[in-house]
């Protein structure tokens, strides 16, 4: 994933109820995310489409792939979010300065990341149903 950079005069002052709050809104943006993946991975299995369309099967193998490989990622960012949101809980423990900031720079660098990714699926998905909507039968 290619990585912003980081502007964090915006983000220093997180409280601990908004890190939980933008963790659990991307850990349920991802799941969500999954679910339409696997509808995908199910429509283009489906038996639906003009078998006379050029290099059909060829297209559908390399979304297949695609889509596996954003699990994959979805999988392990929604690992990262469940992390983060478990060690948010020792923020509350932590006084110094230096500790507020290595909180907030990973949270900070986990949504750029989360950002990214939803941006690159939206390319993938709005591909696919170009694609798919000329061939449906």
């Amino acid at each position: 994933m290619e990585k912003h950079d980081n502007y964090k005069e915006f983000y220093r002052d997180k409280t601990i109820n908004e890190l939980r709050f933008n963790l659990t809104f991307y850990k349920s943006r991802l799941e969500l995310l999954n679910e339409e993946f696997k509808f995908f991975k199910h429509l283009l299995n489906s038996n639906i489409y003009n078998p006379m369309t050029p290099n059909l099967f060829e297209r559908f193998q390399l979304f297949k792939k695609q889509i596996g490989e954003k699990m994959k990622y979805n999988s392990n960012l929604l690992d990262e979010i469940e992390s983060q949101y478990n060690e948010v809980d020792l923020k509350l423990e932590c006084d110094e300065l230096s500790c507020d900031d290595y909180y907030v720079r990973r949270n900070y660098e986990l949504q750029l990341d989360v950002v990214d990714f939803l941006e690159q699926t939206a390319k993938l998905k709005s591909e696919m149903m170009e694609n798919l909507k000329g061939v449906i039968v």
